[in-house]
């Protein structure tokens, strides 16, 4: 993982949406005790066993894999390099990963609302994707 900070180099804007979202803040919103369950870890922070400052939160990496491989600038520009370098598009499944039924909540999570709220391509229409 390279951390939301290093995605921030190329893509500002959609650093600049991530940064403002609870995604970012997902971490900070754990009690002292959950910030130990690796159960709440799990989704909470993208790496539970490394609780660096750099990885915590739900960053770019939860949703669309390790950047490692596929950050470097000419690789992002390759569609299908990109995508043979394990990067992810994100969908559906990405976020239900977290968002469960079983999930503490005030309220339902209803998808089709929530991927407009994490919308970070402005040129590209929100809409939840199988």
């Amino acid at each position: 993982f390279i951390g939301a900070d290093r995605c921030r180099t190329c893509h500002v804007a959609a650093y600049e949406v991530w940064e403002r979202s609870p995604h970012a803040r997902a971490f900070q919103t754990l009690s002292a005790k959950d910030q130990k369950d690796p159960r709440c870890l799990s989704c909470h922070t993208m790496v539970p066993a490394d609780l660096g400052a750099g990885l915590l939160g739900v960053q770019c990496e939860s949703c669309h894999g390790a950047g490692r491989y596929y950050s470097v600038e000419w690789v992002m520009r390759d569609d299908d390099l990109r995508a043979q370098l394990a990067f992810d598009g994100g969908n559906t499944t990405t976020c239900l990963r977290c968002h469960t039924d079983s999930s503490p909540s005030l309220a339902p999570f209803v998808l089709e609302e929530k991927v407009r709220l994490i919308q970070h391509w402005p040129d590209r229409p929100a809409k939840a994707k199988p």
